[in-house]
């Protein structure tokens, strides 16, 4: 095997759009973008909004909370546009990385 003859350090700088967020849904649509094949994903979870809440106050006893009103909505919390290539890459990556979970989880059963 040969030696490498250079190595070079890319420092990982987050930008300011960074997003780091628990995600459960997504939705996938293959679009041209800058005339170039590519992939748009937009990433999202349920979410619950608690609109209200009733305190009930009694004379003798403790207060009780009752549950008022709530709407439950799809957060999107991001999206990314990748080119054709990228997200066929992406692609090999996600499968490699569940094959090796269910891989692992398999031994452990």
């Amino acid at each position: 095997m040969s030696q490498p003859t250079n190595t070079t350090i890319i420092p990982h700088v987050q930008a300011g759009s960074y997003m780091d967020e628990q995600v459960d849904q997504f939705d996938a649509f293959a679009i041209s973008w800058n005339e170039q094949d590519a992939v748009h994903l937009t990433f999202g979870r349920t979410s619950l909004l608690v609109k209200t809440s009733k305190i009930v106050n009694y004379a003798e006893r403790p207060a009780e909370i009752e549950t008022g009103e709530a709407e439950l909505f799809r957060l999107d919390v991001g999206a990314v546009t990748m080119p054709i290539e990228t997200a066929r890459s992406l692609a090999k990556t996600l499968s490699r990385m569940v094959e090796q979970f269910d891989s692992r989880k398999s031994e452990n059963d």
